[in-house]
């Protein structure tokens, strides 16, 4: 097998992360003129970058370095999927960093809206207490409304009936009324002050049986105890015309019906005599 460099015999051959093989003297002398900072260098064959790592056997007791350095062979490892892996785990704690941020603003938002839920809850809570409240409320002011409208009614009710004893008294006090107009009226009281001095006059003469009876048959007053004065019960005895007065009424009749005193004269048995 050849190398690829100076196309001879392999001497003490060494492989590249690619897979060709090489003389240790050929590619390092090709390391060292084309690497630039002594750890990366391209394949002479097919130009592909690969980094160099030189085994380690500081761990290794001194006494065997001199059996293990020349058996050792040289190999060049590929470090650049290191890299991609350093890159990618720099990406991923950067990228954790973030989710802890986003997770940190989503706690605050959830412990945010858990709170507000509380509190909706506790003034749902209050509502459906108040509502209760309004409710019962509500039930004893349509009771209280419903008594009412009962108490008027039978206020009402009452209200008729002491309106009908109302008219009834008022009418019974306008008969009362008019039976006091008809017996202060000077016509009532001019026939009477004549009927009861003719009664007199034929006293002189008769006995007081007589007299009595007469003057009860000349006023007839039908009045019941407690019962209403109604002027329909009164039967008014109108005087005598001049054209058919008696030759037997004396001649002072004039002057005993002028001064004639209704209050003074009246027997306490009459029903005209004033209390």
């Amino acid at each position: 097998m050849s190398c690829g460099i100076c196309l001879s015999k392999l001497k003490e051959p060494v492989s590249v992360p690619c897979g060709h093989v090489y003389c240790t003297d050929c590619l390092t002398g090709h390391i060292s003129a084309t690497s630039s900072d002594g750890f990366t260098s391209t394949c002479p064959s097919c130009r592909e970058t690969f980094n160099m790592v030189r085994p380690e056997i500081t761990c290794l007791p001194k006494k065997f370095h001199q059996y293990i350095v020349p058996s050792i062979r040289r190999v060049y490892i590929d470090t650049s999927r290191h890299e991609n892996l350093r890159k990618k785990l720099s990406t991923s704690e950067a990228r954790v960093a973030a989710l802890e941020g986003d997770k940190e603003r989503l706690m605050a938002e959830c412990e945010r809206h858990i709170a507000a839920a509380q509190a909706h809850r506790r003034g749902e809570t209050d509502a459906r207490q108040e509502l209760r409240r309004n409710d019962a409320r509500l039930v004893e002011m349509q009771e209280a409304v419903v008594d009412e409208r009962e108490a008027r009614l039978a206020a009402e009710d009452a209200m008729r009936a002491m309106k009908v004893k109302y008219d009834k008294m008022k009418r019974h006090c306008r008969a009362v009324e008019a039976a006091r107009c008809v017996l202060h009226s000077p016509i009532f009281l001019g026939t009477y002050s004549f009927t009861y001095t003719m009664a007199g006059a034929r006293a002189r003469d008769e006995s007081p049986s007589v007299v009595g009876k007469r003057t009860n048959s000349l006023i007839d007053l039908s009045v019941e105890d407690e019962a209403p004065i109604s002027p329909k019960r009164l039967r008014v005895i109108r005087p005598i015309p001049r054209s058919r007065q008696s030759l037997d009424t004396p001649k002072n009749w004039r002057t005993s019906a002028t001064t004639f005193n209704l209050d003074t004269s009246l027997p306490l048995g009459s029903p005209f005599h004033s209390q």
